[in-house]
């Protein structure tokens, strides 16, 4: 082998010629220096091997120790690699170039566990912050399943998360188009967005998803074109039928014909229930003055069931007093109560109850009727299935609902027929 060879391939490699290459050149050395004096070839020889032996041993201990300084550093990057600072390595020697490169090793990893110390707790804060977010998050790990979530998380899946760890992206409903993430499912796209970001932990990365409602945006945005068209048809329909009202009026004192009377009171009534119509829907999503007070339960539900005496009510309730504006949530009642009857065939049976739930007053109309023909509709303007229908109901009184800082739902019984209807209103 080359010398060039042998001093290039390896550090041990290069240490063992060198040793052998040395120690026979020394060994050789003490035999002609034994000839020069005269001493015979065996004392020469002798002298020559116990000199050679003597400098293999030292050899041997210098360089299992040198060996040893450059696998205990070895071990000492893989432990930094693999994040555990704990291992710290002691120096083989007390001076040169090994001892400097071993106090290098141990501040290298002395710092980076003050760094990693400092992240996780930059990381066990984000946990915190995502627990306390009323918002649904979770974390995938780099497997892309479900690490981490929070509690609107599990609100939103209706289970805790913790049952649905290392669940996959696909069997949560995820999917990952380029960089986006997405939902699988066209309906629960259509309500809820997703904003993504990525960060290390524990040297792997995972992906931070969090899941915005928009259903609040696109209702905003629904009612404004909405209103956008009411001041421009209520201008249009005011400007026209007022003059006819007008007409009809005067025509109806000067006729003495009782069909023509009728036939112009008739128009004249038309008139003024499209006025009517028009100034009340163009109300609906005005800031209302409300005026909450202290209403008495059963007093309350007793007015509601008066108004509609052919109807077979129970009343159920915990709560002895709400608060709410007694002339609006007395409207809202009538017409979910109106809506309840208008579905139902007789005998019409509808239980009415009034709940204290905490924070909240729960108030629900529970129907026999034949359901919700088209539940993802019910509060968009203008759409109903009656036939005599306005479509303006249930937009009102989910207005008069939320200006409460409450909330109304209407949902279809699973195993019955009928529609409960659901109405929060803050204690």
């Amino acid at each position: 082998m080359k010398i060039n060879s042998l001093y290039h391939s390896s550090l041990e490699r290069s240490l063992i010629g060198f040793a052998l290459l040395s120690g026979t050149l020394a060994a050789l050395g003490c035999y002609f220096i034994g000839q020069y004096f005269a001493l015979s070839v065996v004392t020469s020889t002798v002298i020559s091997s116990l000199f050679l032996a003597i400098y293999l041993k030292l050899f041997t201990r210098t360089y299992k120790k040198v060996i040893n300084s450059f696998n205990r550093n070895h071990a000492h990057l893989d432990a930094i690699l693999n994040e555990d600072y704990n291992q710290l390595v002691k120096p083989s020697y007390q001076a040169g170039s090994i001892h400097k490169l071993q106090q290098s090793l141990i501040e290298l990893s002395e710092e980076l566990f003050k760094k990693k110390s400092r992240y996780d707790q930059h990381v066990f804060l984000v946990y915190q912050l995502i627990e306390h977010f009323n918002v649904p998050i979770m974390v995938l790990d780099q497997h892309n399943k479900l690490s981490y979530a929070n509690n609107a998380f599990s609100e939103f899946k209706q289970t805790q998360w913790q049952t649905l760890r290392y669940t996959s992206a696909e069997q949560l409903g995820l999917t990952k188009q380029g960089a986006h993430w997405q939902f699988s499912d066209v309906i629960t796209a259509q309500q809820w967005q997703i904003r993504h970001s990525e960060f290390i932990e524990q040297g792997s990365c995972h992906q931070l998803i969090v899941m915005i409602d928009i259903t609040s945006a696109l209702r905003e945005n629904q009612l404004q074109a909405w209103q956008q068209i009411i001041r421009v048809l209520g201008h249009e329909i005011r400007n026209s039928l007022t003059p006819v009202t007008a007409m009809a009026e005067n025509l109806a004192v000067k006729l003495t014909e009782p069909r023509q009377v009728q036939a112009l009171n008739v128009i004249s009534e038309r008139c003024n229930y499209l006025n009517e119509f028009v100034t009340r829907y163009g109300d609906i999503n005005k800031p209302l003055t409300l005026n909450i007070v202290e209403i008495d339960t059963a007093a309350f539900l007793k007015q509601v069931c008066a108004i509609y005496p052919d109807v077979e009510f129970s009343c159920v309730t915990n709560a002895t007093t709400f608060k709410a504006d007694r002339t609006f949530i007395h409207q809202v009642m009538i017409n979910l109560v109106k809506n309840a009857i208008e579905a139902s065939i007789p005998p019409i049976k509808i239980a009415l109850s009034v709940h204290n739930q905490g924070k909240v007053n729960c108030i629900t109309i529970d129907d026999n009727g034949h359901g919700l023909a088209n539940p993802d509709n019910i509060f968009v303007p203008f759409y109903t299935t009656k036939q005599q229908g306005q479509g303006i109901g249930l937009s009102f009184c989910r207005n008069v609902i939320e200006q409460h800082h409450g909330s109304l739902s209407l949902i279809n019984k699973n195993k019955t027929q009928g529609v409960i209807a659901t109405v929060l209103l803050p204690n």
